[in-house]
């Protein structure tokens, strides 16, 4: 298994397991669950025992659990572990969105690659190496073509696979140096995103079948939903531009893009109330004024 367990099976939120090693309030276990930061992607939060993990961090690839408290259990003992499931719920559907997020750029902009990803509390940053311009026309359509990608139900896969061949694959974003969670043995992790045709076809075909067209495949480490409806209501907010020839495009998922589109819709229905016009007619009487 290449990468972190959590990544493996992100699904996989309640586990018991023995403790192999204690350093005042870190914790080692036999086996975790729990998502190491890594890849742009918080630490998971949850429980072991009864005391809540407050950091989980990756030393020589083993995840070492950071603990409110001391533990009053010993090396040897078997816990009950469990992951904070409505956290690692959000990174997924996050970690999901952002390749979504990532496939679309791809196809609206020009020689447009992968940069690197950040998971904040509320929202997303994904950095995107190109010289385009991204105007206020061009973030709505990457906001129309993201949403219309989770709307299609596209299969999310993951896999490894030796460097030699990912190396080989055109359409596979992949960097050693940046891509480094996602490498482990020589092997890397691979997750991808199908492409609307490729998915109707797996429901008529017997047997795997390899994407054709994938809508994104990238070596990640990160935890991911099984299907792209699982992500939900995104809203990409905004972007600007904090290195030469580098995109940084904001974006929200959940509770917080659904309070974005609250706010957006009710500034549309107070600029045709103020104009007295339909909807699709404000923005022309917006410049006509």
């Amino acid at each position: 298994m290449t990468g972190q367990r959590a990544a493996a099976e992100p699904y996989a939120t309640r586990f018991e397991t023995e403790v192999t090693s204690i350093d005042g309030r870190r914790v080692w276990l036999e086996r975790s669950h729990f998502y190491g930061a890594s890849s742009g992607q918080p630490a998971d939060r949850g429980t072991i025992g009864d005391i809540d993990v407050t950091d989980v961090e990756l030393v020589g690839g083993e995840p070492v659990h950071v603990l409110a408290a001391e533990p009053s259990f010993r090396v040897g003992h078997r816990v009950l572990c469990s992951v904070d499931w409505a956290f690692r719920m959000y990174c997924m559907r996050a970690h999901t969105a952002s390749h979504v997020l990532a496939g679309a750029a791809r196809r609206l902009l020009a020689d447009c690659s992968y940069a690197g990803l950040e998971i904040g509390p509320e929202t997303v940053r994904v950095d995107l190496e190109t010289d385009a311009t991204v105007d206020d026309g061009t973030l709505i359509e990457l906001d129309g073509t993201v949403n219309r990608v989770i709307w299609e139900s596209r299969p999310v896969s993951w896999d490894d696979m030796p460097i030699a061949a990912a190396r080989e694959r055109d359409e596979l974003a992949f960097d050693a140096c940046a891509d480094e969670g996602a490498i482990e043995n020589g092997r890397v992790r691979i997750v991808t995103i199908e492409d609307q045709t490729d998915a109707q076809n797996k429901t008529r075909l017997s047997g795997p079948t390899r994407p054709t067209n994938p809508w994104d495949v990238t070596a990640c480490g990160g935890t991911h939903v099984r299907n792209t409806r699982e992500i939900g209501p995104v809203t990409v907010l905004g972007c600007s531009r904090p290195a030469e020839g580098v995109i940084r495009i904001k974006f929200a998922v959940g509770p917080r893009a659904i309070s974005r589109r609250l706010a957006e819709k009710r500034a549309a229905f107070a600029a045709t109330s103020a104009l007295d016009v339909e909807l699709e007619a404000v923005g022309d009487e917006l410049e006509h004024m």
